[in-house]
């Protein structure tokens, strides 16, 4: 009895040893691009935005100004943003995309998960 317990005890131990670290750096580079934008840098949240070529100059200028007003709602809502956590990452198996779990942490105490599919160009993750 002894001998079947010591074996399922040392089986749990090098199941926990092989499995994968979740790696985070999809996640925190969303949380950073977020941070941009609860902190008014509304043209470097547009830069965290993967776009295949460079966009037209009007086109960047909308998505800037809808990134404002945005913050200007939650504002009118929630009493604004405080925080962005990271909560959990989720990498596809060729390292090239994920999904990002982010908590926005409202003024308000209100809280929301979002999810952000994340997409690695040139060794740098862009929000899709």
């Amino acid at each position: 009895m002894l001998i079947i317990a010591t074996c399922c005890v040392l089986l749990s131990i090098a199941s926990c040893m092989n499995e994968k670290k979740v790696d985070f750096a999809a996640a925190n580079t969303a949380k950073t691009y977020y941070d941009h934008l609860i902190n008014g840098r509304y043209e470097q949240f547009v830069d965290g935005m993967d776009f295949p070529e460079q966009i037209p100059g009007g086109y960047r200028e909308q998505l800037v100004l809808n990134a404002k007003m945005f913050v200007e709602e939650q504002q009118e809502m929630h009493k604004g943003l405080s925080d962005v956590r990271v909560v959990n990452c989720v990498n596809d198996s060729t390292n090239k995309g994920a999904h990002a779990y982010l908590l926005l942490v409202f003024k308000d105490s209100v809280m929301e998960e979002i999810v952000v599919p994340m997409v690695k160009r040139d060794g740098q993750w862009f929000m899709k």
